[in-house]
């Protein structure tokens, strides 16, 4: 994203750099300046630090998301859901439908018998563990196949839910981020406790989302006669197209399917709200930062018109003495770049969580802050540079000889 923004700016970086190398001002000139003005370079450093943090942690908080849904899904399994239904919480299969499915000839098994499952979607109101409140947490009933079929989760302590009991098994992401989700604890819904007897890791899946039970006891507890969706693993990813083809035909499912990774990579846009948000609130903290460098840079050179006026004197041109304090200006930002993206990395790993404004429910995820992001958070910060340095660079080169020897 950042990275097309140049694009335009190819040319005037190609003449920076040659301007650099052919007809130099030593650059260690405009460093020794930046530190002469210790004060105002650290400040405005530090701006653009703060806004190069805040836009790199935006754009983790868009890639965490993403992490999740787009690991959750394998490229031979479908999620088979009502016609047009977006998520399973707004699906039905009835219990008659979802019998023929669960001999399809396509279907791959294991030793177990046939990867198939019958899931139900609900979503419950949780206290969080600091106090400040409650938010909608998924829950999944599933069968002893659906365990199985999602192979990135790993039970990590205790033991998996047992068929026709109230028991559950959380993610270890929302031990510590909601109250009452420990081994041993349990909560109250439809009526009755709810026993917590284990806790799993989903690799950073959409699962650490989800509170998992035994399907029949939540649809029971609900008084539902129908599953939300269908988890299908085929005997390969090539038969996919046909089983979806075949759901599509056969008047007595009326069903649909979609690859899991397809269906996960939809979910992607429960994110975007946040993204925006966060993107608005980068905007605006970088017009303040490109007008701090600017103004640090203008400062730069009402002090310096002596020093301007003796570089012209040694024979310096105006576009040479340009390049110069626009030079001096992309250093100042990239020093803000490098320790914004360094602060940034202090988010990296922590969880935290968001609304899916799909199912309205919690989503569970890491700040993801990669190399690749931190660079573009260093890119951004020297498009800040050219942006904040240019009009006082065009000042410095602009002045007059004469007015310049005078220092005013």
């Amino acid at each position: 994203m950042v990275w097309l923004l140049f694009l335009p700016l190819v040319p005037y970086l190609a003449w920076l750099i040659w301007a650099a190398l052919r007809h130099p001002i030593p650059l260690s000139y405009n460093w020794r300046s930046l530190w002469q003005r210790k004060i105002s370079t650290l400040s405005t450093a530090g701006a653009i630090g703060v806004v190069v943090a805040i836009f790199v942690v935006v754009l983790s908080l868009s890639k965490g998301i993403s992490k999740a849904f787009v690991s959750s899904g394998r490229p031979d399994q479908v999620i088979v859901l009502r016609p047009n239904a977006r998520v399973e919480l707004n699906s039905s299969v009835e219990r008659e439908r979802s019998r023929i499915i669960k001999v399809h000839p396509l279907l791959a098994g294991d030793s177990e018998g046939p990867l198939v499952s019958s899931e139900c979607m609900v979503v419950k109101l949780l206290e969080l563990a600091d106090g400040s409140g409650s938010t909608n947490v998924a829950f999944r009933g599933l069968e002893a196949a659906g365990v199985r079929m999602r192979t990135q989760v790993q039970l990590v302590r205790g033991r998996w839910f047992r068929p026709g009991l109230p028991e559950l098994v959380v993610p270890r992401r929302m031990e510590g981020r909601f109250a009452n989700l420990g081994i041993g604890k349990s909560i109250q819904f439809s009526g009755q406790p709810w026993t917590i007897v284990g806790v799993f890791d989903g690799g950073g899946s959409a699962f650490d989302s989800e509170v998992w039970t035994d399907v029949d006891v939540l649809m029971q507890a609900h008084r539902r006669t129908s599953y939300s969706s269908m988890l299908v693993r085929l005997q390969s990813p090539e038969a996919i197209p046909n089983f979806v083809k075949e759901l599509d035909a056969d008047k007595r499912l009326k069903l649909e399917g979609k690859s899991e990774g397809e269906y996960y990579a939809q979910q992607t846009e429960a994110g975007k709200p946040i993204q925006i948000l966060g993107n608005l609130i980068t905007v605006i903290l970088t017009i303040g930062a490109i007008f701090a460098a600017m103004n640090t840079m203008f400062a730069a050179v009402s002090s310096r018109t002596s020093e301007i006026g003796t570089l012209r004197a040694l024979g310096y041109r105006r576009m040479e003495i340009l390049a110069s304090f626009q030079w001096e200006a992309l250093m100042l930002c990239t020093l803000g770049g490098l320790l914004g993206s360094s602060l940034a990395l202090t988010f990296n790993g922590i969880q935290t969580g968001t609304t899916n404004f799909e199912t309205f429910s919690d989503i569970s995820f890491a700040f993801t802050i990669t190399p690749d992001l931190m660079a573009q958070g260093v890119a951004f910060s020297v498009l800040m540079g050219i942006l904040g340095g240019f009009f006082p660079a065009w000042r410095a080169s602009r002045i007059p000889v004469t007015e310049a020897m005078k220092g005013g």
